[in-house]
């Protein structure tokens, strides 16, 4: 089976960064992207449906298949921030999924499938995820890795560290902290109530063997219904107090796979083997639709076609407002565009990162140095 020519660069690009695929998956992997971003879903009845032009129903069927079934490998593609988080599909399979982060979005970058609804471990197959990522970090990164209050774990801790990344894990709101000379109180009541942050050294958990050495955020903003704490081994200078709610982006990451973009909570599939397939695509569409997107983006900003932006501009000032439309969204709609209108997708694409938040002005800051020296209290400028 032909691809069109318009999906020429895709082939390509998967070629050069997929190097252990071939031909034949290569195509088929293309097929199955090429079909969701016309569809605007991973369904397979729906990527056939989009894809009838070019074949006939049973063998566009048996090559989308052929695909799920064939093989095992996946290759997963400053400072950097991913996360670890789970998403369910019903009460067939569960996924627990690293991500990498994208100007309101989130890609994933590995997973591994599970049974839903069955006793057993996530963290062994988490830590086994992180160390497969590990050589495809650039030397000299400086990786932060964050997680939900429900994967606390010190086995997680030190495997992150072992890894000379960062771990910044949320913790439950009962936990106690000694700040560094002080005794132990409740983590929480290190700030007096709503619009204050605090961030210093300490220990954080009183029992022994999960006790652990490192820097506690206790923020509440004004418009929370509660405060979040998140434990951290970077020293409170280095870290800033907002960092954490990025994780937000990884949850809109999920809605792209599934309700906003892909469909995936529609699919019926729920063979663990054949759902890690199936991601690969769902991750490769969303890869490409943000990189769109992002490319979309900066040309607004800088008021030129889009034609003519060919490199990434310069790093682009703080949103001065909220966006209307996602990146996400913004690179579907381009996408279609092009490959309903038989155009070529673009080469020259890229993935800008945005200046990391800072704390909005009505959230006090107080910041306990690991040096002597005295407290500084008032708004933190990161």
């Amino acid at each position: 089976m032909r691809l069109p020519r318009e999906c020429y660069p895709m082939e390509a690009a998967i070629a050069a960064h997929l190097p252990s695929l071939g031909p034949a998956q290569r195509v088929g992997l293309t097929l199955w992207i090429y079909g969701t971003i016309l569809a605007e879903s991973a369904c397979q009845v729906a990527v056939v449906a989009a894809l009838l032009p070019l074949a006939g129903e049973h063998a566009l069927r048996q090559r989308l298949r052929e695909w799920l079934r064939d093989g095992r490998d996946k290759a997963v593609p400053g400072w950097a921030q991913v996360e670890v988080d789970a998403t369910a599909l019903g009460d067939r399979v569960v996924v627990l999924a690293v991500t990498v982060r994208s100007r309101g979005s989130a890609v994933p970058v590995a997973w591994a499938v599970l049974p839903a609804n069955q006793a057993g471990a996530w963290i062994e197959p988490i830590l086994g995820l992180l160390g497969r990522l590990a050589p495809a970090v650039p030397p000299g990164w400086t990786v932060l890795v964050l997680t939900d209050r429900g994967l606390w774990s010190r086995r997680l801790w030190d495997g992150i560290r072992a890894l000379g990344w960062h771990p910044m894990m949320r913790v439950q709101r009962a936990t106690t902290f000694a700040p560094s000379g002080y005794r132990r109180r409740r983590a929480e009541t290190l700030i007096p109530g709503r619009g204050q942050a605090w961030v210093g050294a300490g220990t954080a958990v009183k029992d022994r063997p999960v006790r652990r050495q490192g820097t506690l955020i206790v923020a509440w903003e004004a418009d929370a219904e509660e405060p979040w704490l998140v434990l951290t081994d970077l020293p409170p200078e280095a870290v800033g107090v907002c960092w954490y709610g990025l994780r937000a982006w990884t949850e809109l990451g999920f809605r792209a796979l599934k309700g906003v973009g892909w469909q995936w909570q529609a699919t019926r599939r729920g063979d663990p083997a054949r759902v890690a397939r199936h991601w690969l695509a769902l991750a490769v569409a969303t890869l490409w639709a943000l990189a769109t997107g992002t490319r979309a983006e900066d040309a607004a900003r800088r008021g030129v076609a889009l034609a003519n932006l060919r490199t990434p501009p310069p790093p682009p000032p703080p949103p001065g407002r909220r966006r209307t439309l996602s990146v996400f969204r913004r690179g579907v709609g381009w996408l279609r565009w092009q490959l309903l209108r038989v155009r070529r997708l673009w080469r020259r694409l890229w993935l800008a990162p945005e200046p990391w938040p800072a704390p909005p002005p009505d959230l006090a800051v107080t910041v306990v140095p690991t040096t002597d020296g005295p407290l500084h209290s008032g708004y933190l400028p990161l």
